[in-house]
C-alpha cells in the first residue's frame, strides 16, 4: 500500500518524528571512555559487596546507566538512587545499589554505560542467590596449646611396658607364680 492509496487523490508527505545527532561535529569523536570491571557479582544473601565499575571519561560525560537482561535487551534506565558515582576528574568509581539488585532475579545480567559523545560501553553483571556460612569466630589459643606433650619416660606405643607420664609414680605387686 503506497502513500497515495489512503485517500484517492491525495499525497502525502513524510514528516520527521525524531531526529538525533551523535557527535554534531560529524567527524569521529576524540573521546575514548572505558569502563572496567572492579566487581561484576552481587550475592543477594550477602549485600555489603556490591558490583563495581572503574569509569575512564577521557573527557566525556556519563549520561545513564541502562540495566540488560540476559537475552541482550534494554530492560530500564538506572535512576540515581540506584547508583552511586564517586571520585573527580576523568576516573570515577560506580557502584550499583544493592536495593536495586535484590528485586532482580539470580542470573547473568549487563549493564550499559552511556555517554554524551560516543556509542555505549557493556559490561556483565551477575546476581546469585547462595546462601553464605556464616565466618565462625576464632578463639585465641591457650598458651602452650601447640605444644607437643612431653615423652620422657613415657614407653612407647605398641610395646609391652604400660605407658606413664612423666612425673607419675607407676606401682606393682608382685605376686608369685604357682608351680
Amino acid at each position: 500500500m503506497g502513500l497515495d492509496s489512503v485517500k484517492a487523490g491525495v499525497q502525502w508527505a513524510p514528516t520527521m518524528s525524531e531526529i538525533q545527532v551523535h557527535n554534531g561535529s560529524g567527524s569521529a569523536s576524540s573521546h575514548k571512555p572505558a569502563v572496567a570491571v572492579v566487581n561484576s557479582n552481587f550475592n543477594k544473601q550477602a549485600p555489603e559487596t556490591l558490583p563495581e565499575y572503574t569509569v575512564t571519561l577521557d573527557g566525556d560525560k556519563l549520561q545513564s546507566i541502562r540495566w540488560i537482561g540476559s537475552e541482550g535487551n534494554v530492560l530500564s534506565s538506572l535512576d540515581e538512587g540506584d547508583y552511586t558515582v564517586s571520585g573527580e576528574g576523568d576516573k570515577v568509581t560506580v557502584k550499583i545499589a544493592a536495593d536495586f539488585l535484590k528485586g532482580k532475579d539470580a542470573g547473568n545480567y549487563g549493564l550499559q554505560f552511556e555517554f554524551a559523545s560516543v556509542a555505549p560501553r557493556k559490561v556483565s553483571l551477575n546476581v546469585t542467590d547462595e546462601a553464605v556460612e556464616p565466618s565462625k569466630p576464632t578463639t585465641p589459643a591457650k598458651p602452650g596449646a601447640n605444644e607437643q606433650p612431653k615423652t620422657e619416660g613415657v614407653a612407647k606405643t605398641g610395646s609391652s611396658v604400660p605407658a606413664v607420664a612423666a612425673g607419675t609414680t607407676m606401682m606393682s605387686a608382685s605376686v608369685p607364680l604357682a608351680e
